[in-house]
């Protein structure tokens, strides 16, 4: 009976060892994206985090916690952890085992996934699968220009992986091995522009001959490098040529235009800005739009009041 015993344990771990035969594999490609996100949003850090296989799987089986496991990742990446456009700019970025970035292969560039106090913070172990992931955020900070960013992540595992315990807590079926993974991380960031655009004012007067040109500026910045033209609407009346019209509520209305710095070009959308600006992506926008703003002198002066209207600046890029 005792040699009976023998040999059902053996056939055990055999039928184990066959069941189990590459149980964990290492995908040799795989890719994750952040969101496409805006310049600005890449400049402030406001990205969402995102997370992918770390290219490494265990499953199959039940596997069993003992101290001998291991599962290490040793991260290297083609571009020192940024991701680079074709226009020459870099994101930074950290890649880590876990979410909060406390295991952060930028700091170390090995990890032992099967470290307890890790396995318990990912809740990557459970019953029949094994699969690590990796997180990635981009670094606030950087001014890029629109395009795609992309890195290159090499993943070298390295594992010895208990299967299953015996008698005696002894592990049956203990399988090892190595393999690499190929990483591929990718954002794209789209062009974005700010506006500062303080009210117009012309004061007041008893006549509309009375009433001051008033020179004035919007302040516009887009995308570093991106290229872009500045026009403003017609108005609340819709209609700017050949006058814009302001309103006191009551029916009454005062006329006014917007022109280019000449002082004489009508400034709307049919007409925006000539030529074109490039910005700078600065998070304050500082390049200045003069424009010169005036009441047509040759109406009628309407009822006193407060006169109103409401125009839109637009900004294409």
């Amino acid at each position: 009976m005792r040699l009976v015993r023998v040999i059902l344990i053996v056939l055990a771990a055999l039928g184990l060892s066959a069941t189990a035969h590459a149980a964990c594999q290492v995908s040799a490609s795989t890719a994750f994206a952040f969101s496409p996100s805006s310049s600005y949003d890449v400049r402030q850090g406001s990205v969402s985090q995102s997370s992918s296989s770390a290219g490494f799987t265990c499953s199959g089986s039940l596997i069993s916690v003992v101290a001998t496991n291991s599962a290490v990742a040793t991260v290297t990446s083609l571009n020192s952890f940024r991701l680079k456009g074709s226009s020459g700019d870099v994101i930074p970025y950290t890649a880590s085992a876990d979410a909060n970035g406390t295991y952060a292969f930028n700091r170390t560039s090995s990890i032992e996934y099967m470290d307890s106090s890790l396995l318990s913070l990912l809740g990557i172990l459970s019953a029949g699968t094994f699969a690590p992931k990796l997180y990635a955020m981009p670094t606030a900070g950087a001014n890029v220009s629109a395009g795609t960013y992309t890195d290159t992540l090499t993943v070298q595992w390295s594992w010895q992986i208990c299967h299953g315990i015996g008698i005696g807590g002894i592990c049956v079926f203990s399988e090892s091995g190595t393999g690499t993974a190929l990483i591929t991380v990718t954002l794209v960031v789209g062009k974005d522009c700010r506006i500062s655009a303080p009210a117009l004012s012309f004061g007041s007067a008893p006549l509309v001959s009375q009433f001051t040109e008033v020179n004035q500026a919007v302040a516009v910045d887009c995308t570093k490098d991106a290229t872009y033209s500045v026009a403003f609407t017609s108005g609340s009346s819709g209609v700017s040529r050949p006058w814009r019209a302001m309103t006191d509520g009551a029916g009454h209305i005062l006329q006014y235009n917007l022109y280019l710095p000449d002082g004489t070009t009508i400034w709307d959308q049919t007409n925006p800005q000539p030529g074109t600006s490039v910005g700078t992506g600065a998070l304050v926008p500082a390049q200045m739009q003069s424009y010169r703003a005036r009441i047509n002198p040759a109406q009628a002066t309407p009822p006193a009041g407060r006169y109103t209207d409401t125009v839109s600046v637009i900004v294409s890029f």
